[in-house]
């Protein structure tokens, strides 16, 4: 009995000094970091912009002169991030700046008047955009178009803020550790023949950190070409359209999680042990314990299905509780084959048995846990890198 103690100690330990070194620790140390000295301001993500040539160079209308377009963009906000329905609905604010030499007229008093306005093109370049992946139609919810001074060249300048809704593509296999990125896919009205697009710029709000049950970990601006079929087939065109994604990389924070399913799981798995220390014989004591577990095992993962996104595919939390349901199950087994066993084996090999099984039990419970756990380092460096508090 002594030495049944001795394993079943050790092993409880054990587990427990990993589970302090993968959630205890870390969160320790990255909350005293926090409290020592306040994290510097991450730095904003500025690609280079397009200097504009001064007025007098490429001003005329030549053969294969594109329009050269910047673009930048706004997120203001997240308004909804729906995992089930795969949808999203951000904030967004796109600007817009070119040069139009051909629509520049000079007023009386000198200044400078766009002649077409918004929207009402008279012959001249009008950048158009429409997003690719959108749901439904929106509507911008302001724009304005002005023109300003770059190294002696009017440029025009065109805002529209829109609060789409977009669908995405948002895998929860690695849930709750899953990463998903809201792309917004811009396109536009002209190939690459006559528009060259450049990525100026890309800000976030420094207020849009936290979205519902994920964090703000990342952030970019993609530019990329895309041939349509449609237009190869049956207009015979090869050119290529510019598009731009503005992609916005999301983490969830799975420590709630963790703390309301993961921790109770594992404390019910720890006392099934507690059944290898019954006598061989006393079958009908180790049933209850092991009955018991089980019993308060479903009644635990009903209640985690309401807790659990409801999705047509196995997620990472489902393997891990079909893996400690199925321990549970592998140890009622043995202690079945112990009862059976006890009138030809002597006790103590049936002890010994029960010391190996115990063994492999543990064994099994610290493998799958530690698989599953596995994928938190990834997230609390991915917070430490954004800058996130603990």
């Amino acid at each position: 009995m002594e030495a049944w103690l001795g394993y079943v100690v050790s092993s409880i330990f054990g587990l427990f000094l990993a589970y302090f070194y993968l959630f205890g620790f870390s969160s320790t140390e990255t909350s005293g970091e926090h409290s020592e000295k306040k994290r510097p301001k991450k730095p904003l993500e500025v690609r280079r912009p397009y200097v504009f040539p001064p007025i007098g160079e490429n001003k005329e209308k030549k053969e294969g002169n594109k329009n050269v377009v910047m673009i930048s963009c706004m997120v203001n906000d997240i308004l909804e991030v729906d995992v089930i329905n795969e949808s999203f609905k951000p904030d967004l604010g796109i600007l817009m700046d070119w040069i139009d030499d051909e629509n520049l007229t000079e007023s009386k008093d000198g200044m400078l008047k766009n002649p077409y306005g918004e929207g009402d093109n008279q012959g001249g370049f009008l950048p158009y955009m429409q997003f690719g992946n959108i749901t439904e139609s929106a509507e911008p919810i302001e724009k304005n178009l002005g023109v300003y001074t770059i190294r002696k060249r009017p440029v025009f300048c065109r805002y529209i803020r829109y609060i789409p809704n977009m669908r995405q593509r948002m895998p929860l296999n690695d849930f709750p550790f899953d990463i998903i990125n809201l792309d917004t896919e811009i396109q536009f009205g002209w190939t690459e023949k006559d528009l060259s697009i450049v990525c100026a710029e890309m800000e976030i709000d420094p207020k849009l950190r936290n979205i519902n049950e994920y964090i703000l970990i990342g952030h970019e601006m993609i530019l990329q070409s895309h041939l349509y079929e449609y237009y190869t087939a049956y207009d015979d065109s090869e050119d290529p359209y510019p598009e731009i994604i503005i992609r916005l990389t999301l983490a969830r924070n799975p420590w709630y999680y963790l703390a309301r399913l993961v921790v109770p799981q594992i404390l019910l798995s720890l006392m099934e042990l507690t059944s290898f220390l019954v006598e061989s014989d006393a079958i009908a004591d180790r049933f209850s314990i092991s009955g018991t577990i089980i019993l308060s095992e479903i009644a635990l993962y009903l209640i985690a299905v309401d807790m659990l996104p409801k999705v047509p595919y196995v997620t990472r939390i489902d393997i891990w509780f079909s893996w400690c349901f199925t321990l549970v199950f592998l140890s009622c087994v043995q202690n079945g084959l112990n009862y059976s066993l006890s009138g030809s084996i002597e006790a103590k090999v049936l002890n010994q048995i029960d010391i190996i099984a115990s063994l492999v039990y543990s064994a099994g419970l610290v493998f799958v846990t530690v698989w599953f756990v596995w994928p938190l380092g990834r997230f609390e460096r991915m917070r430490e890198k954004a800058n996130l508090p603990a």
